[in-house]
């Protein structure tokens, strides 16, 4: 029992804290600008990573529904997967709530893309859980309707057995004409590939991005937690891309 409290005491005190506060992340600065894309493995606390991890397992095992969805507004491409909605993280989960709205997170973010955020004003993107676990299964092309994503790799298969990470940066959405073949033909392609464990920054909403289908009955869990500028609080979103609200 003391050795949970002190545990519990500890993340508290990492969620009260900002510690990136005047570090010099230059470089990651830098990279995230450039690639729409950033590990942050080593800025990231493991005991804040180990309680998501905890809390997505808990969540997924008792609240995924299925989903099979074509979404019109990004070019009929696919959704194939499992997922937690934002309501039942906030209503059932231990830890993601208060992670998400912590100083710790919060300022993590802003340290590297160098402007304040706020909670997405629309909660049902503050955050999801996505589990792709049947053979063809994927997060197919789409953008983002915030700019900055935390992705959480809480379960990861192995490279040859698909669900890397594809993207294009600097890559615009026109949600009428999305013309996702287009873009992929114009551009070069970036994959990466995740460990269990890993974390990464993703600017979402002008960074074209999927998860490959992974090509065996293999399980792919994730948590995508979602920032908006502080500077766009009233600005009008739609959310076409959004049918994950049951």
């Amino acid at each position: 029992m003391l050795n949970n409290k002190i545990a519990q005491a500890a993340l508290i005190d990492v969620l009260n804290s900002n510690p990136f506060a005047g570090r010099d992340l230059f470089w990651e600065q830098h990279r995230f600008a450039r690639d729409g894309y950033l590990k942050i493995n080593h800025l990231m606390d493991p005991l804040v990573r180990d309680h998501v991890s905890e809390d997505v397992k808990y969540l997924l095992a008792n609240y995924s529904k299925r989903r099979d969805f074509l979404i019109e507004s990004t070019g009929n491409t696919p959704r194939h997967l499992s997922n937690v909605p934002q309501d039942k993280i906030e209503k059932y989960g231990a830890f993601i709530p208060v992670a998400y709205s912590s100083r710790y997170l919060m300022g993590l973010v802003e340290s590297i893309v160098r402007e304040e955020v706020i909670a997405t004003p629309w909660k049902w993107d503050n955050y999801i859980i996505n589990c792709q676990h049947k053979s063809g299964d994927t997060h197919g092309w789409h953008w983002g309707d915030y700019p900055y994503t935390i992705i959480w790799i809480v379960e990861a298969p192995e490279i040859e057995a698909g669900g890397l990470l594809e993207c294009v940066p600097h890559t615009h959405w026109d949600k009428k004409n999305p013309r996702i073949e287009n873009l992929l033909i114009d551009n070069k392609i970036e994959s990466y590939f995740h460990l269990t464990g890993d974390v990464y920054l993703l600017k979402a909403d002008t960074t074209l991005h999927r998860v490959k289908p992974i090509t065996e009955n293999v399980t792919r869990i994730i948590l995508n937690t979602t920032w908006e500028r502080a500077r766009d609080i009233n600005r009008v979103v739609e959310h076409e891309t959004f049918v994950f609200r049951d």
